[in-house]
């Protein structure tokens, strides 16, 4: 039997990291690719915790990294090399008042 480590006693050695590729398209036009997101969430293999991105504002947007509001799915904006700067898309932050 594997022995699982509970989460504050795991020294956090081994990671899985889940990664999505996301082409977004405005339904007007769906031929043309307004923007590319990599979404990215890790956890520990042995006990299962997520981590947390760091330092990162909440919500979506095509031209900048953001995260889920629980800080646990990174939202990694990309582009094909040698492409200029996609047109981007209406995007959201989460604040806090």
């Amino acid at each position: 039997m594997e022995f699982v480590y509970r989460p504050e006693d795991c020294p956090h050695e081994n990671f899985h990291a889940d990664v999505g590729i996301h082409r977004l398209v405005d339904e007007q036009t769906p031929k043309q690719v307004n923007a590319f997101i990599a979404e990215i969430k890790v956890h520990c293999k042995d006990c299962g915790l997520p981590f947390e991105w760091v330092g990162l504002t909440a919500g979506y947007r095509g031209d900048a990294p953001r995260v889920d509001v629980a800080a646990q799915e990174l939202r990694a904006p990309l582009k094909p090399k040698g492409c200029k700067l996609m047109p981007g898309i209406p995007g959201y932050d989460v604040r806090v008042n």
